[in-house]
């Protein structure tokens, strides 16, 4: 018996769809991020992809239009024309089934309407293998000046708010 092809659509989020997305994605947090990706879009500085599933959000990635804001990356590359993704995620019931690929390919095909000419992202060094090869296998590559570290604010539920870190490379493509 063969498996049958997950079925899922690929649209901008919806100011009606954001508990829902901090429901499903983040319920152990109070930081309301998916209200910040949202507020990007908002502005007209990106767009707030959402892959859907009947009814049911199952993927993510956040599309800027402008470059990435770290340090490290902007004094090696000009960035004036190039998109950025950020915040990706899959549902792990979801992952291995194409709606990583799916979100990327869309936001590669929008940036590259909105008039970018090269689109790039952060990994995690040594903890995300699975999503480096990904991005491999998509054309991505290495941006060659090495690893960096990358920091962001939370709040646990309970109320307290936290501080994260990780060792990230930027990888980058031509669109």
């Amino acid at each position: 018996m063969t498996e049958q092809a997950l079925l899922f659509e690929i649209k901008p989020a919806e100011a009606s769809q954001l508990d829902m997305l901090e429901h499903v994605f983040d319920p152990n947090t109070l930081s309301k991020h998916h209200y910040k990706r949202y507020e990007v879009q908002k502005h007209g500085e990106g767009v707030y992809l959402i892959a859907w599933h009947d009814h049911t959000p199952i993927g993510h990635f956040l599309l800027r239009w402008s470059g990435p804001q770290d340090a490290p990356v902007r004094t090696y590359l000009d960035v004036t024309k190039t998109a950025y993704l950020e915040a990706g995620a899959t549902h792990s019931a979801y992952q291995r089934k194409g709606v990583a690929t799916a979100l990327i390919r869309e936001a590669e095909r929008l940036a590259k309407e909105h008039g970018c000419t090269h689109i790039g992202l952060e990994v995690g060094s040594t903890d995300n293998p699975d999503a480096k090869r990904l991005y491999e296998h998509l054309g991505y590559v290495d941006w060659g000046q090495g690893e960096f570290l990358i920091s962001w604010e939370y709040v646990e539920r309970n109320g307290h708010p936290r501080t994260d870190s990780e060792i990230v490379t930027y990888m980058h493509k031509p669109l």
